[in-house]
């Protein structure tokens, strides 16, 4: 079954399932020369900075794959952790979470280009989000070599 909505996500703030939620070390802001291409914004090189944000789909047993827009590019970026935290029909998000999955994901490459770039968090196989789930960014340390810790994301 696919599934696609646009809604406006806005950072959690607070905690829910026990677990903590809501903005440390993100901003929200357009970098780019032109303003065009806003995004939750972490440079922090020591990492640690997280942004979690809910989703609320109708439940669906088979489950809902979870993709990321971040943005990508050739200099300046960091690696971060997405984690996705089941937690079934809205009814059961004050319990602990059915299931958790996580990505490692690292926003650099190698084309001299940047450009946003969707990706896949949960698996179409064994897809990661039943109905009310919540999405948390958490940037790790400036990798050895690299010139910044630039994490740049959409929801």
């Amino acid at each position: 079954r696919i599934f696609l909505r646009w809604d406006k996500l806005v950072p959690m703030s607070g905690s829910s399932g026990g677990s903590s939620s809501g903005t440390v070390g993100f901003e929200l802001y357009a970098d780019d020369e032109l303003k065009q291409r806003p995004g939750w914004i972490a440079t922090n090189p020591l990492g640690k900075s997280t942004i979690t944000f809910s989703i609320e789909l109708p439940y669906e047993k088979e489950g809902y794959a979870v993709y990321l827009a971040i943005l990508r590019s050739y200099k300046d970026m960091g690696t971060f952790r997405a984690e996705v935290r089941d937690y079934g029909d809205d009814s059961n998000k004050e319990k602990p979470p059915k299931k958790i999955t996580t990505k490692d994901i690292d926003g650099l490459w190698a084309s001299p280009i940047s450009v946003w770039s969707d990706v896949q968090v949960t698996g179409d196989d064994d897809p990661g989000c039943t109905g009310y789930c919540e999405v948390t960014v958490i940037t790790n340390p400036k990798v050895n070599g690299r010139d910044g810790n630039k994490v740049k994301c959409k929801f």
